[in-house]
């Protein structure tokens, strides 16, 4: 699992600027990032099905996908680059589990009960973009002011995770109080 964490890290390297991944700065603490990953994983069940909307340079679909394999993950991405080093990824890291839908998530069919989206939108806006999957948990790392989020929602949140500077953890399930 390291091996592969880390042979991820070096794609992000190598990549990174070719492919607009992400700021310089995303590597400069991995760590951080890797704390949010395992964050997510103790949340999901065995199994699920999740979408990982707006994966990007795949924070923290990637790292998901090599810390649960059971997961059936599929990343989101619309912009071509960022897709491409997905794929990229998926295909040199060996993750079956995982695929890549390269475009906008309303072309997007099927239903996805659990929806990561990291440094994508507000929590409403998210279930706006996704609400013809059928997401059932919404899960996303936030800072202050999540609460509002969760109110706007109409959600109900079972589970809170500090992140120390990295912010917070929110699970939320949709539509309920």
């Amino acid at each position: 699992m390291e091996e592969r964490i880390a042979r991820y890290l070096e794609l992000l390297r190598r990549y990174g600027a070719v492919a607009d991944l992400s700021s310089g700065r995303v590597l400069e603490d991995p760590a951080r990032l890797l704390e949010a990953a395992r964050a997510y994983a103790e949340v999901l069940p065995q199994g699920a099905r999740v979408l990982d909307l707006g994966s990007g340079a795949g924070w923290p679909g990637i790292p998901l996908a090599i810390l649960r394999p059971d997961l059936e993950l599929t990343l989101a991405e619309r912009r071509k680059k960022r897709a491409a080093f997905l794929d990229l990824a998926r295909a040199r890291l060996g993750l079956a589990s995982a695929r890549v839908f390269a475009g906008d998530v309303r072309d997007l069919a099927g239903r996805f009960p659990y929806i990561t989206a990291q440094a994508v939108a507000p929590f409403p806006e998210v279930y706006r973009l996704t609400a013809h999957l059928e997401p059932q948990v919404l899960l996303s790392v936030k800072g202050p002011g999540w609460e509002e989020e969760v109110a706007a929602l109409g959600g109900r949140v079972f589970h809170v995770k500090p992140l120390g500077e990295g912010g917070t953890l929110v699970a939320v399930e949709v539509g309920k109080r």
